[in-house]
C-alpha cells in the first residue's frame, strides 16, 4: 500500500503505545522507502506516539529523507528513540501541539474549518512568544501552527488545522465493504475525526485490521468508520504489544482488581497524602509516575469505584493501566473517544488532575517537556492542567541521590539520610508546561506534594503548608530548594497514620474531612 501515500503528503497516524498501532502499514512504507526511495518527505501528524518497543510503530519511520517534518505531542515515549533522534540531530523540522488540541484539530480539519481558538497553552511555551511549539530543534519551520490573537480584549492561541492527505488506521475488523469496527479495542482514539479529515481534502484512508469478517456481521452500533471512507484494507493477523481483545479492557466483563498491596516507601506515603485530598464521586486523571500509585492506593483502600478515575484516552471508572499499556483500564465504566476525552477536560469538568513535574520555579510554574535527559513532549499534560478545576503537582524534593528512610509508628515519619544533588525546584524555569498565573486568573486549587512537604499556590507563589513528621522545615525543605518559598505561619504534619503498614482507612477520613 505504501504506492498509496505520495511523495510530500501530510499523513495522520493512530495509535498511543502499544495499541491501535498500524504497525505493518509503518513496515511496508518503510520497505518501500528503504528500497525505492518513495515515498518521501512526508510530514507526520500524530497527537499520541504510535509504537512502544523500540523499532516497530512510529520508529519504523524515522528516516531522514522519508519524514520532513512530524507534529505530535509527544517525541519520545517508552523505548521509542529514533524520531526523536533525527528531531535533536536537527534532520526533520519538529512541531509539538497539546495532544488534546491536536485531537481536536483533526475534527476541526473534517469540518473544514482553519482551526482552534483556545486558551489551552497560554502563557506556556506553546505561546508564540516563547516559541510556538516550534522551538525543539533549529530547522526552520516552513509553516506556522500556533498565532496568538486577540478577541474581545482576551489573549487566546489559534492553532491551525492539518491539511491531511493521508490517514493510516487500525481497527479490529473490516468487512468487504470496508466498515471499519474498533470493537474489543481499549481505547477508541479518534479513528473517525482522522479518516474525515483524510476525506474532506479528497485524501485516503489505508487501514490494518486483525479480523476481515463476512458482509454484515458487524452489528451498526460497532462500526466506528464507515466502509465509503476506506480506500484500502491490509489485514494483519499477527500477535504482539496490545495485540489481544481483551474484554476486561473495554468494559464487557467486570471484573474484581483484587489489591496487591504495595511496600510502604515514600512515594506510597506521597501518594496516600495526595489521596487524602479526593472525595468520592469526583472525575480525577492521574498522570505518569508517582500519580499512577494514587490508584494503587485506592484500590488496596478498596475505593477503586468510589472515585472515577479518567484516563486521556478514553476509559472513565476502573483502574488504569501502566506501562506500554498506559491509556486504558481494567473495568471502565465508559469507553469515550480521545476528542470526546479532551473535550471533557476543556469544559473544566475534572474535578481533580494529579500530574509529575520535571521542575516547579518560585512562582508554581512546573515544566514536564524537556529536560535535561531528553525531549519527551507534553502529551495530554497542557490542556489537563490549563483546565482541571483543582491540580496536585507530585514530584521529589531533590534527585540524583536522594534516600529517604521511613520510621513507622510510634515514632512515624521521615528521616533524611542522603540528599539529592539536584533540586526540582528551581528559582525560574527557562520554559513553562504549566502556567501558574493562567491558573491563579481562573481560579484553579493548585497543590505540590513532594517526599516530604507540601505546598499552595497563592498569588504570592508558593507556600510551604505541610511537612512529614521528623523533617525540619528549614533544614530539610527551604534549605534543599533553589529559592526561599513563603512559609505559612500554621505550617502543619502530615498524619502520623500515612505511615502505617496496611489500609489505614481512607474512607472514614474522606468522612470525616481529613
Amino acid at each position: 500500500m505504501a504506492e498509496l501515500v505520495p511523495d510530500g503528503a501530510t499523513v495522520v497516524l493512530s495509535g498511543n503505545g502499544g495499541q491501535l498501532v498500524p504497525d505493518a502499514l509503518l513496515a511496508a512504507l518503510e520497505s518501500a522507502f528503504l528500497s525505492t526511495g518513495r515515498p518521501r518527505d512526508l510530514c507526520l501528524y500524530y497527537p499520541a506516539l504510535p509504537g512502544a518497543e523500540a523499532g516497530t510503530g512510529v520508529d519504523r519511520l524515522a528516516h531522514a529523507g522519508l519524514v520532513r517534518a512530524v507534529v505530535t505531542s509527544a517525541f519520545r515515549v517508552w523505548n521509542q528513540r529514533r524520531m526523536a533522534e533525527l528531531v535533536e540531530q536537527d534532520r526533520v523540522e519538529a512541531h509539538c501541539l497539546p495532544m488534546g488540541v491536536g485531537f481536536q484539530l483533526l475534527r476541526a480539519a473534517a469540518a473544514g474549518q482553519p482551526g482552534l481558538l483556545t486558551g489551552i497553552g497560554l502563557d506556556t511555551f506553546l505561546d508564540p512568544g516563547a516559541g510556538g511549539g516550534s522551538a525543539f530543534n533549529r530547522v526552520r519551520p516552513t509553516r506556522t501552527w500556533i498565532r496568538r490573537v486577540t478577541v474581545d480584549g482576551r489573549p487566546y492561541l489559534f492553532y491551525r488545522s492539518p491539511e491531511v492527505d493521508v490517514a493510516i488506521l487500525r481497527a479490529t475488523a473490516a468487512d468487504p465493504d470496508g466498515n471499519l469496527s474498533l470493537a474489543g479495542e481499549p481505547i477508541r482514539q479518534a479513528a473517525l475525526d482522522m479518516a474525515l479529515a483524510a476525506r474532506s481534502r479528497g485524501g485516503r484512508v489505508l487501514a490494518e485490521v486483525r479480523y476481515l469478517v463476512r458482509r454484515g456481521s458487524i452489528p451498526a452500533e460497532r462500526v466506528h468508520v464507515p466502509g465509503f471512507l476506506v480506500d484500502a484494507v491490509l489485514p494483519s493477523p499477527r500477535e504482539g504489544a496490545g495485540a489481544r481483545c481483551d474484554p476486561a479492557l473495554t468494559g464487557e466483563w467486570s471484573v474484581e482488581t483484587p489489591a496487591d498491596p504495595s511496600p510502604l516507601t515514600p512515594r506510597k506515603v506521597m501518594a496516600r497524602r495526595i489521596a487524602l485530598l479526593l472525595r468520592p464521586g469526583q472525575l480525577v486523571n492521574l498522570g505518569f509516575g508517582i500519580p499512577t500509585l494514587v490508584a494503587d492506593v485506592l484500590a488496596e483502600e478498596g475505593l477503586t469505584d468510589s472515585i472515577l478515575l479518567s484516563v486521556e484516552h478514553g476509559p472513565v471508572g476502573g483502574q488504569p493501566t501502566a506501562g506500554d499499556g498506559f491509556g486504558a483500564a481494567v473495568g471502565p465504566r465508559y469507553l469515550l473517544s480521545s476528542p470526546d476525552t479532551f473535550t471533557l477536560y476543556h469544559a473544566c469538568q475534572l474535578d481533580w488532575a494529579i500530574l509529575g513535574a520535571a521542575e516547579v520555579d518560585a512562582e508554581g510554574n512546573a515544566a514536564v517537556h524537556r529536560f535535561a535527559r531528553g525531549m519527551p513532549g507534553p502529551g495530554g499534560f497542557v490542556d489537563i492542567a490549563a483546565s482541571a478545576r483543582r491540580l496536585v503537582f507530585a514530584a521529589p524534593l531533590t534527585t540524583d541521590g536522594t534516600r529517604l528512610a521511613l520510621r513507622i509508628p510510634p515514632a512515624a515519619g521521615l528521616a533524611v539520610e542522603q540528599e539529592g544533588r539536584i533540586p526540582k525546584f528551581v528559582p525560574r524555569l527557562a520554559e513553562r508546561t504549566f502556567s501558574a498565573g493562567e491558573a491563579v486568573r481562573r481560579g484553579a486549587e493548585v497543590w505540590y506534594v513532594t517526599d516530604r512537604a507540601t505546598f499552595r499556590l497563592t498569588p504570592r507563589g508558593l507556600t510551604l503548608v505541610e511537612v512529614a513528621p521528623g523533617v525540619d522545615p528549614e533544614r530539610d525543605v527551604v534549605a534543599r530548594m533553589g529559592f526561599r518559598p513563603h512559609v505559612d505561619p500554621a505550617c502543619g504534619r502530615w498524619p502520623e497514620d500515612l505511615f502505617l503498614e496496611g489500609p489505614i482507612g481512607l474512607a472514614r477520613r474522606w468522612s470525616t474531612g481529613g
